[in-house]
């Protein structure tokens, strides 16, 4: 391979136009493989989503419904839709990060976002959490807007995610009050922006834990079951080991993406603290891949990659073990 070659792969992703493209291609073809059933399907597709343009639920996802089980002239498309907006959104996610990093090789960014594609957040919300998948997704491309300063379309996008499932009142406002205190402190010294921002995080979890218990969210009173195996302490311990890093990296705080991540840290546990346990699980698979991508911003470029891709496979891995896939049927 010639100098100049190298040197156009190397650029690759660095052409939006181009790297697009791929992303576009890759995203069809999960979504016809999936929508066709390549994979199986999941529970909840056979106890709902398998029935036509369902309008079931309120007006904050309704929506989700409708895209979720999409029929035209008697062809069910939901899950075709739902899975090329997933992939969609995680390829323009994971493009950003790799640019920010200024990692621009073509066959390093198709391996991390095909292994990607293929984990627990992604796979799983194909044809089981479908709702909280586009949820997701929306957020996903609403970060990318976030990134690029295209606040109009971060809020538009933002919106749509609020009317696929009603977590996405909970996401939005999280990350939508990011961009304003990351504003409003953008002059002061690292020292001072870990102080007021852990003041701020603080205050957030004590005011949800009041507003999950004043509202009611937990209609029975009791601690909602465990889907499957319980992923609650993991999700804790992340959340803790953001906030404690918070202290020593001005990276995990000094933007909005990264600073939503953080107040995400504070409120979150408020649901489990209200025994709300799996939409805390639901919740922290939203923002896994996030959380993964956000922390790779503390190496630098060759440990960037070396840690994306133990991560990414390390996920992928414990997908399959922990039986996700064995309950496609």
């Amino acid at each position: 391979m010639t100098e100049k070659a190298i040197k156009n792969q190397s650029q690759f992703i660095n052409s939006n136009f181009s790297s697009t493209i791929v992303i576009l291609t890759i995203a069809i073809v999960f979504g016809l493989l999936l929508g066709s059933g390549a994979y199986g399907y999941g529970n909840d597709w056979y106890a709902a989503y398998n029935k036509p343009n369902l309008l079931w639920g309120g007006v904050w996802d309704r929506f989700g419904y409708l895209i979720s089980t999409l029929s035209i002239a008697g062809v069910h498309i939901g899950v075709h839709v739902v899975s090329f907006i997933l992939s969609l959104s995680a390829g323009l996610l994971i493009r950003e990060h790799l640019r920010f990093k200024q990692c621009y090789s073509l066959i390093y960014f198709i391996l991390i976002y095909i292994i990607a594609i293929h984990t627990w957040p992604i796979i799983m919300s194909t044809s089981n959490a479908m709702r909280q998948g586009l949820t997701m997704s929306f957020l996903f491309i609403g970060f990318v807007c976030m990134s690029r300063r295209n606040y109009s379309w971060m809020l538009l996008f933002f919106i749509i995610a609020i009317f696929m499932h009603k977590s996405g009142r909970l996401l939005v406002l999280i990350v939508a009050f990011a961009p304003l205190i990351n504003n409003l402190l953008a002059g002061y010294s690292h020292s001072s922006k870990s102080f007021f921002n852990f003041i701020i995080g603080a205050f957030l979890l004590v005011s949800a834990y009041f507003f999950v218990s004043i509202i009611g969210l937990n209609e029975k009173d009791e601690a909602t079951k465990i889907i499957g195996l319980d992923f609650r302490f993991a999700f804790l311990f992340l959340s803790f080991i953001y906030i404690t890093l918070s202290f020593l990296f001005k990276s995990l705080i000094d933007n909005p993406f990264n600073l939503s991540l953080y107040y995400f840290s504070f409120i979150a546990p408020a649901l489990v603290m209200n025994g709300l346990n799996w939409e805390y699980e639901r919740l922290g698979m939203m923002m896994l891949i996030p959380y993964i991508l956000c922390f790779g911003t503390l190496l630098k470029k060759s440990s960037y990659q070396i840690y994306l891709l133990v991560c990414f496979i390390t996920l992928l891995l414990l997908t399959v073990i922990t039986g996700m896939y064995a309950s496609f049927k």
